[in-house]
């Protein structure tokens, strides 16, 4: 896998971000490290920026956002489309960062107490994925533009992707479509499942286009339709998809550390997730919004 997607996992699942809770120091320090991944990356933000009058004002990579006394930031940048006629079609690509810390509010080992759960798997593995595309993406853009987003307080009901939806940066009817990665670490036997009620005809055949040149088996459920943020977009009638690989035993608990995941397999889902938005990206007209 490339070293800079292992880098990426190794450090939002690290001790040092304490499970990126929302509202803590430590998730105000894993949307600072994306956020400096896109500056390296020479990625300008998504949102807008108040500054004075007459001053010149880069875009905020940063959407904070206020829920139950706390505060939370989604992080998003944009790759420039190549194509003029095109650049103001947007493809999402989208991973909540965030985790459950040390609350044993939804753990699955409450027993454990008052324990650091890294969420390697959920969803340090799709934060780093998206990261990995951008970096791809900003070496050769497509037509379109892409906007690659960190939503934050996922595990607290959607949170973040609702306030993105309901204050985007750009028109809701000008997002081609959603893709959201959300655990994506751990691949066995080459399956990936892929949530695609919201999804077109020809996504879907794009998706199983790219899976049998990469050798990845996809299973289509239902199941998790309205359990990660590609509902946020459905629901304001954006098509919209999610790839993961699956629940495990390790799911909302300690022991979701970065050494249980598959860096190899999260690197063939990258490569899965470029392929669908490169071809999303570049085609010639959008097919009619469902």
């Amino acid at each position: 896998p490339p070293r800079a997607l292992a880098a990426d996992v190794a450090f939002l699942a690290s001790p040092t971000l304490a499970g990126r809770e929302p509202g803590t120091p430590e998730s105000r320090r894993a949307a600072a490290y994306i956020a400096a991944a896109y500056d390296r990356l020479g990625l300008a933000g998504a949102f807008p920026r108040e500054c004075a009058v007459g001053a010149a004002c880069a875009p905020d990579h940063f959407q904070p956002f206020s829920f139950g006394g706390r505060v939370g930031r989604n992080v998003a940048a944009v790759v420039p489309g190549r194509d003029g006629a095109l650049r103001a079609e947007y493809v999402v690509v989208g991973a909540h960062y965030d985790h459950l810390g040390r609350s044993t509010w939804s753990a699955y080992d409450p027993e454990a107490g008052d324990v650091v759960r890294p969420g390697a798997d959920d969803n340090a593995s799709g934060a780093a994925a998206v990261l990995e595309l951008a970096r791809r993406l900003a070496a050769s853009p497509p037509r379109r533009s892409v906007l690659l987003v960190h939503f934050d307080a996922e595990e607290l009901g959607l949170v973040g992707s609702r306030v993105f939806v309901e204050h985007a940066p750009v028109p809701t009817r000008a997002v081609a479509l959603m893709l959201n990665l959300d655990m994506v670490g751990r691949l066995r036997d080459g399956r990936l499942t892929v949530e695609p009620s919201a999804a077109p005809a020809h996504v879907r055949a794009l998706v199983d286009s790219a899976a049998a040149r990469l050798g990845v088996r996809v299973v289509r459920s239902t199941s998790l339709a309205d359990r990660s943020d590609h509902a946020s977009f459905a629901k304001v009638r954006v098509p919209a998809l999610m790839l993961t690989t699956g629940l495990h035993g390790d799911y909302h608990r300690a022991t979701d550390v970065a050494s249980r995941l598959d860096l190899a397999g999260l690197a063939r889902v990258v490569d899965l997730a470029e392929a669908v938005v490169r071809v999303e990206a570049e085609r010639d007209a959008r097919a009619d919004r469902p």
